[in-house]
């Protein structure tokens, strides 16, 4: 038995060195292009898995590129839908005072706030008309809501407003029913109040009031406030009324001048 097996060992040598010296002599006369064959084979054999790895590499590498391509293009469309949404708010905004009515003898010039002065309340405010848009100081500004201030001073592109928050404003004002008058004011700590009405007038909750025209800067019949409450002191001359202003004064963006109109 043990000599077979050395049979068989000593012929699989014999093989391996006839096929080594086969493969030599081919190589040598270069027959069927066999060394070209055997050096594409060494070649793809000890290149190919650095292919692979560097074909990974490059498919994740392009991978990131297109997620921060996607990631950016995202950003770019929420900014993009976000102006469109606030340019869909503006002009609701703007479409529901298309109806306003100036006073009569005034035309209004729209009008957008630059900046506001204030601590608590805003008691000024800059907005982009000036000279060169006919703003001249005394002209009323109001909103959709009613009247907000008076322009005090003037550049020829801007104009700052003083604001009726501010406790140094005064407007000559009207009950809207019974037409009786007073002043109105900002108190600071009590807020928007109706001065030097008698406590014998005709006055209560829910009132609304008016400007009287009464003093040559606001025309009449813009709307002020409501009534929010009324105390009438003994021995006294004149109500307690406070008011709640038309405007919120929190929330001023799109303003109008009111202009005259010259005959």
């Amino acid at each position: 038995m043990s000599l077979v097996s050395s049979l068989l060992a000593r012929g699989r040598r014999n093989v391996h060195l006839a096929l080594c010296v086969v493969l030599a002599v081919l190589l040598i006369a270069g027959t069927f292009n066999l060394h070209n064959l055997v050096s594409q084979a060494i070649v793809s054999a000890t290149y190919q898995p650095f292919f692979i790895i560097k074909t990974s590499v490059s498919e994740l590498f392009r991978s990131a590129d297109e997620r921060d391509e996607l990631r950016q293009a995202l950003v770019d469309a929420s900014v993009r839908l976000s102006m469109l949404e606030e340019a869909a708010r503006e002009s609701e905004r703007l479409r529901s005072v298309l109806g306003f009515e100036p006073a009569v003898g005034f035309q209004i010039v729209p009008a957008r706030v630059v900046a506001v002065y204030g601590y608590e309340l805003p008691v000024s405010a800059v907005i982009n008309r000036g000279e060169n848009d006919s703003v001249a100081v005394d002209q009323s500004i109001i909103n959709r809501d009613g009247l907000v201030g008076r322009v005090v001073s003037v550049t020829p592109d801007f104009a700052t407003i003083q604001l009726l928050t501010d406790p140094q404003n005064r407007v000559a004002a009207r009950i809207d029913e019974s037409r009786e008058m007073g002043i109105v004011r900002y108190q600071t700590g009590e807020g928007m109040v109706l001065d030097n009405f008698p406590v014998q007038g005709n006055i209560k909750i829910g009132d609304g009031i008016l400007s009287s025209g009464l003093g040559g800067v606001y025309p009449a019949g813009l709307r002020v406030g409501t009534v929010e409450g009324v105390e009438r002191p003994e021995k006294q001359p004149f109500c307690r009324i406070t008011l709640s202003p038309a405007v919120n004064f929190h929330n001023i963006e799109e303003l109008f001048v009111l202009r005259s109109v010259q005959p």
